[in-house]
């Protein structure tokens, strides 16, 4: 048997098992973090973690990774950060999460559901592979300060893509923060919150909307891109 063919099978057997491995872990996962309860209140989730003991927080972490995988909101896991951590700590720590759950479905799409991808959304592919292409950073950045689109959707077909990950998930972590920073101000407790934060945390949500939308028009006024979709 070749080394070529070795490779191949192997990357076969390894695409088998990924499904139903992951898909395991995110109903475990699912099933385990329901007990928080459906309105996500820190203070339960608090309580959860008390009683987790040593894996409390490693099953919060991991879990919220898994969640933020199949599409579960970002903002809830920075509004649960903030209620837990506080401000700073509760931002950094979703934030993080988030990104690696970006470059973990930009991976799984890229080396194991390419082909996949491309037969399953086609008109998607067709509409924002020509956005991320030439610029990718830029581009991405943008569409991240914007809050619309599917996170999930758009990491898919970034892997899916030609597109340097390093740009793409460096691009969206630093994206993701003006809307991390705010819900996990929210998180906090707004009771807790003084004027001028309440100012300052709706003032940079708005401002980095009006960032993202600016960098859209100058993206659009490019030359279009010829990087393709492999």
């Amino acid at each position: 048997m070749s080394k070529a063919t070795h490779k191949s099978r192997l990357k076969i057997t390894l695409q088998m098992l990924l499904k139903p491995v992951l898909a395991c872990l995110v109903i475990a996962v699912i099933y385990k973090m329901a007990s928080l309860g459906k309105d996500a209140d820190p203070v339960a989730i608090e309580q959860w973690l008390t009683a987790q003991g040593l894996f409390g927080w490693p099953l919060l972490v991991v879990g919220g990774v898994l969640l933020m995988l199949v599409g579960f909101p970002r903002q809830i896991v920075a509004f649960i950060g903030g209620g837990l951590l506080g401000v700073t700590a509760g931002t950094l720590l979703s934030t993080a999460m988030a990104a690696i759950a970006c470059a973990t479905t930009f991976l799984t799409a890229r080396y194991f559901l390419q082909s996949w991808v491309k037969r399953r959304f086609p008109g998607v592919i067709a509409k924002l592979h020509p956005l991320l292409a030439g610029k990718p950073y830029t581009a991405t950045l943008a569409i991240r300060l914007l809050p619309i689109g599917s996170n999930a959707l758009t990491n898919i077909v970034a892997g899916a893509s030609t597109i340097k990950g390093r740009a793409f998930v460096s691009a969206s972590a630093l994206g993701y923060v003006p809307q991390m920073l705010t819900f996990a101000l929210m998180g906090q407790g707004m009771e807790q919150m003084s004027s001028w934060q309440i100012s300052v945390s709706l003032s940079l949500l708005v401002c980095s909307v009006l960032l993202g939308a600016h960098l859209y028009r100058w993206y659009q006024q490019q030359p279009a891109s010829t990087v393709s979709v492999r």
